[in-house]
Order: structure tokens, then sequence, then C-alpha cells
């Protein structure tokens, strides 16, 4: 490759990359802001640093971050005894894009980019909670395509947060600023999906009154989102194959094609003889799309993963039905039942309880039609309802070390990367502190 060349990449990388904002730690979810007016920030373990990194083998000044002219940021390391990293890659001075890996230590943060629409919409990996290793692994190999160009297929069953991992691909991808289209391939009429995707030009059917861009030409310069790409019929997958191999779409009707810069990410809950001939997405558009597989982990298999949804979801709920609680029998419930609808049946189930429930939410509040004698899907074993225990006793233990690291509620929790209500109503609950007055425990010497 040319030197000029490289420029040239880097350059374009620069325009699609957009502002990094902020640094969220992989391991606590925790975002730490870097204000654009910011030049400068020191991180290390050491208390008097900018960004502080509680890490026995980050040093004490690690790194430098620093904001050029242009708005990019530029990291070096300060001779660290462990080194600095950036996407893999050990770093003396490198730029920090958007979605790049920076490990210091054991410690991995993601740089966050600025959202559209003035941060109306949470971030994907806000949505996405969770610390099963299987639910992380997943977000981790996400974080990381998304610094390629490669295309993604996203497999999973309904209701486990496919949409959301594709969103989390563009969001962290040097495609940020441009435009995400998300597409659902099932809802579309079967005559209408060429039009659909590749745009149609007037008079080419009937009802086609004037010429229309498609969703290729729409995602132009951003990325794509295929959704049940298993349900596009077979005729159609040989073209959305062709469009994929030469990047250029015709219009249905038209006589010229045209090119288009688009990164593709698909996905489908259509797992039978996936990758085989008996598949129902063809074999040859299931290898170009393949280039990278995430594989959604149902929730039964990361139940204790529950907690912190449903904490999470009764946040998002609370400014319009109040605080509520969840009762030992209603946890015991929402462990014991095997989620078939995944985290979209978790959500309405909560949703569903806290419009009900008058006080605490109990197991007739989630599950009111078992209480009416209608058949659900089938409750899963004791073991799996004591799951919660132990995850609860870590969390316990965590905002313990939080509050007497820390001293107060507020800076306990945003350490934490949990909402200050929360963070209060469980050490109460829990007897971190009384319930009259706040009293924190001393700070072990």
């Amino acid at each position: 490759m040319y030197e000029g060349e490289r420029t040239t990449h880097s350059l374009d990388g620069r325009r699609r990359g957009g502002l990094v904002v902020g640094l969220r730690n992989m391991s606590t979810g925790q975002t730490t802001p870097l204000e654009t007016g910011t030049r400068r920030w020191v991180l290390g373990s050491d208390s008097n640093c900018d960004l502080q990194i509680v890490d026995p083998y980050v040093s004490h000044v690690h790194c430098v971050i620093e904001r050029e002219p242009d708005g990019m940021l530029f990291v070096r390391d300060s001779s660290s005894r462990n080194g600095t990293y950036i996407d893999g890659n050990s770093v003396e001075g490198s730029e920090l894009r958007v979605g790049s890996y920076m490990s210091v230590g054991r410690t991995t943060l993601v740089a966050i980019a600025k959202l559209d629409g003035g941060g109306e919409r949470p971030p994907a990996l806000e949505m996405l909670r969770g610390h099963h290793p299987l639910m992380r692994t997943v977000i981790e190999q996400a974080l990381r395509s998304a610094q390629t160009e490669v295309s993604v297929l996203v497999v999973g069953e309904t209701g486990t947060g496919k949409d959301l991992m594709a969103r989390l691909v563009h969001e962290h991808s040097r495609r940020s600023e441009g435009p995400f289209v998300a597409v659902n391939c099932g809802a579309i009429p079967r005559e209408l999906i060429a039009s659909e995707l590749f745009g149609h030009e007037k008079g080419a059917f009937t009802g086609a009154t004037e010429t229309r861009d498609g969703y290729f030409v729409e995602a132009d310069g951003g990325t794509l989102f295929l959704d049940e790409i298993g349900e596009l019929p077979l005729e159609l997958q040989s073209a959305l194959l062709r469009a994929l191999e030469t990047r250029r779409v015709r219009r249905v009707g038209g006589q010229s094609e045209r090119s288009v810069d688009v990164r593709i990410v698909a996905a489908t809950n259509r797992l039978e003889g996936l990758g085989t001939d008996s598949s129902r997405l063809r074999l040859d558009l299931y290898h170009r799309l393949a280039t990278m597989v995430l594989a959604m982990p149902p929730l039964r298999e990361r139940m204790s993963d529950v907690v912190e949804l449903v904490e999470f979801m009764l946040d998002e709920l609370a400014p319009e039905f109040g605080t509520k609680m969840v009762s030992a029998a209603g946890w015991e419930a929402l462990a014991g039942y095997s989620w078939p609808g995944n985290v979209r049946e978790l959500r309405h189930a909560v949703a569903r309880a806290v419009a009900l429930a008058i006080d605490e939410l109990g197991p007739s509040d989630f599950f009111p039609d078992q209480f009416l004698g209608v058949a659900r899907a089938p409750f899963v074993t004791n073991t799996t309802a004591q799951a919660l225990v132990p995850y609860q006793a870590m969390l316990r233990g965590v905002m313990e070390q939080a509050l007497q690291t820390h001293g107060s509620i507020r800076a306990a929790a945003l350490s934490l990367g949990m909402a200050k209500s929360t963070f209060a109503d469980k050490a109460k609950e829990w007897g971190l502190i009384t319930r009259r007055k706040t009293k924190l425990p001393k700070k072990k010497k």
C-alpha cells in the first residue's frame, strides 16, 4: 500500500468515525464521559488521575489521552509497567477511534461515539445488559467486528436482542455517522420486496407513480440491517447476493445501475439447517453474509442476568409508574420460568407487572394468566431459581466495597454504572445503610 493510500484511508476513517465522547468499561458497564471542551486526561490507578482505573496491573500514571484540534483523540503511553493496547496492538502513541478497544492492565475500555439526533436514543451497548460470560463474549465479538468492513450475520431466537446487536456494530464502526437503515424482510409483501430493497422507476408497476430509491441507496455510507433475512423468497436471495458482491443496484424497471457503499448486517431466527442446503437461506448467500457470525444466547442460558435486566427495566419505567420493588417470591418466579420469548418476553412481563401492581411485584403480577388457569411455557427447575441468590450476594459485596471506597451513595452508584435510586433501595434492603439515616460502612484501613 502506498503512503498516499494510508493517508486517504485515515482521513476517511476520521470522516466516518464520529467523535469519541466517552469510554465504557467492559467489566463494569460504567461509562466515563470525555467532554468535548476538555483537551487532556491522565489515566491511571492513582486517585489524583482524571480517569482512575482500579486495577492492580494499571500504573499510577498509565497513559495520557489528548483531544486534537479536529476533535479526534490521541493516546500516549506513559512508560507504564504493562503497556497500553489499542485494538490488541501495543502502542506508544495512537489515535483512538469510535469503537476501538483500549486495554490497560486487565481493564478494557471501549471508545463511545456521540449519538445521532442529539442523544435521544440510548446507545445499544447500554441497552444490551448482562454480565454472563456468554453475553459478554458476543458483545466483545461484535465490537471487534465493528472495526472491520466484513458482513455480519446475527443469529438467535426471537427476542434475544438481534436488532440491538446490529445497532451496536453500526454505532461502533467507522460508519457511525452514516445512516442505520433497518429492514424487516419478513414484513414486506412478497411482490414489493425488490422495489423496497433496490427502488423502482416511475410506471414500473401498478401504483409506481414516482421514482423511488430503495433501502440500499438510503443506507449509502452507512449500515443496512436486514432482519429476518431467512424470510426472503429464494429468487430474491439471488438478486440480493449479486448486489452484495457487486455493490451495485438497479431499480425495478430501470436500465442503469448505481454503485452503493453499504455495510450489511443481517439477522435470522431460522436456525434449522443454517449453513447447509436444507436451510431457507441460500448456501451461497449465507457464506456471503456470515463472514462474522454473532450467536445471541437465549435468556434461559444466562439466568444470572435476570436481576440486572429487571432492575434496568424498573428504572426505565419508574418516571411513569414510580419506584417498584420485587418481592422474594417475585424473584423466585422470574428465575424459575424458562422465558421462551427471551428478553422481549421478560420486558413485557415487567411492564405489565409495574402497570398493574400497587406495591411490591409478586408472581401474580408477572404471570397473571398462571393464576387464571392459562397454560404457559414450562417453569424450569428450582436450581435455576437458586442461581439468583449467589448473584445477589455478589452484587451486595460489590456495592459494599463501592460504598467503602467512594463514601457516598451517588459516587458509589456512579462507579458501578447503577441508577442512584436503585443503588439506594438495594443498599437499604440489604442493610448496607439505614432507612432513617444514611450510615455508610467505615472505610477499612
